[in-house]
């Protein structure tokens, strides 16, 4: 005899079934920040007041042959400067009302005031790469094109012409870049120059090494979307950019009543300028 369609359903005792909530938050996730640590920074220099770093160059001599019963031909250089202005303001802010932090079941202060400074640190290192895809005046590589061992020493070979030191050489690249050099023989097998003991990992965005240069990946170098999509990857010394950092990240939480909540604010202040465009190379991808 058939039984029907009376059954006890998962619908029909819906209101017995809870709804069990995790321990943690699920977080949303954050990119390695890689640039701001790699370039020059004046932060020293800027941190007690001042609306510009003033940077005062210093100019090569010529050597003279020196002529019998003559004087000397003196050098005498017009030394000029580059001025880092100090004008991004950046802020990062949530105000948690008393009613959500009662029935909350997690410490949303504590999440939220982590996830500002993220915010803040996130947009200096965008910042950083923008800057440097803009106005970096060499580029090598092909957008749509896989990098090649060939494309790495084409723009090791343009630091080397613009007389940049050797030490202090970074080349960050996309994710698809990275990708590209997994299929380079000279990246994969780096442990075989001897650097196996050099740290990496994605904690640092530092993923290997090429040419003796340290190697990071970055998810806030510039990438544009199109047939093909730009990849902008940047192979630099370190003085090819300027970062003065005026106001670190600060973080100030302060007690609104007329709202019943905790306002949280992060905010840092810096400025950054490309010092030499030519110790910087767009690698494109």
């Amino acid at each position: 005899m058939a039984l029907g369609t009376d059954q006890i359903t998962g619908t029909s005792i819906a209101n017995w079934r809870p709804n069990i909530w995790s321990q943690e938050t699920l977080k949303a996730r954050e990119s390695a920040l890689v640039l701001a640590g790699l370039v020059k920074r004046y932060d020293r220099d800027i941190a007690a007041k001042g609306q510009t770093v003033e940077i005062p160059n210093l100019s090569n001599l010529v050597a003279h042959a020196k002529v019998a019963n003559t004087q000397v031909v003196l050098n005498a250089p017009v030394e000029g400067k580059t001025t880092v202005s100090i004008d991004q303001h950046w802020e990062a802010s949530v105000l948690i009302e008393d009613f959500a932090e009662a029935q909350s079941a997690y410490d949303a202060g504590s999440e939220y005031r982590e996830k500002t400074g993220y915010a803040i640190a996130e947009k200096m290192d965008s910042f950083v790469a923008t800057d440097m895809k803009t106005n970096f005046t060499q580029t090598v590589g092909t957008y749509g094109t896989a990098l090649t061992y060939s494309v790495v020493l084409d723009a090791k070979q343009k630091l080397d012409e613009a007389k940049a030191p050797m030490t202090e050489r970074y080349f960050v690249v996309t994710p698809k870049g990275h990708r590209d050099l997994l299929n380079i023989a000279e990246f994969v097998r780096y442990d075989a120059m001897g650097a196996a003991s050099q740290p990496s990992g994605y904690s640092t965005g530092r993923v290997g090494m090429i040419l003796g240069n340290d190697v990071f990946m970055s998810q806030n170098l510039v990438i544009t979307a199109g047939t093909p999509t730009q990849n902008n990857c940047v192979f630099f010394q370190r003085e090819a950019y300027a970062l003065a950092v005026q106001t670190q990240l600060k973080t100030e939480m302060q007690r609104k009543t007329e709202y019943l909540g905790d306002l949280i604010v992060t905010q840092a202040l810096w400025g950054g300028k490309v010092l030499r465009n030519d110790h910087g190379v767009t690698v494109k991808c």
